[in-house]
């Protein structure tokens, strides 16, 4: 088969007035596969924003509860002391 034969097989199989719509339907697949990569993005940002807002709020609620514990522990120490030199 010659490189004539060849672009003719080709030429058939794919007409080239086919060729400007394809590029068309390919261009706007990309488009719209770009567009849902890009909220996916934005989702997964979001996602992560919000666990670690929860994540930093429970850290504090935890550090809150241990001040409390040890200021009480503290406290009643101090005060069993002070109860000593009655």
């Amino acid at each position: 088969m010659n490189l004539d034969d060849l672009k003719n097989k080709v030429t058939e199989s794919l007409p080239l007035e086919n060729l400007g719509t394809l590029t068309e339907e390919a261009t706007n697949k990309a488009s719209e596969l770009g567009e849902q990569a890009s909220n996916v993005t934005e989702n997964l940002q979001n996602e992560a924003t919000n666990l670690t807002e929860n994540l930093q709020d429970r850290a504090s609620g935890l550090t809150e509860n241990l001040q409390d514990t040890a200021n009480e522990l503290t406290g009643g120490f101090l005060d069993k002391i002070k109860n000593l030199f009655q």
